[in-house]
């Protein structure tokens, strides 16, 4: 993948935690990407 403008932030794992840091980072006004293995598990808890 490429993508020519960078991120400000990029979170590796999409649980819950990975989902609510996001989310944090995006209000803030940050350009926030979050990678997740299974986009059908996403914000789950463990």
């Amino acid at each position: 993948m490429f993508y020519p403008e960078p991120f400000d932030v990029i979170i590796i794992g999409g649980g819950h935690a990975g989902n609510d840091a996001a989310m944090a980072a995006a209000r803030k006004g940050q350009k926030t990407l979050l990678l997740t293995h299974n986009i059908d598990t996403l914000g789950q808890m463990s």
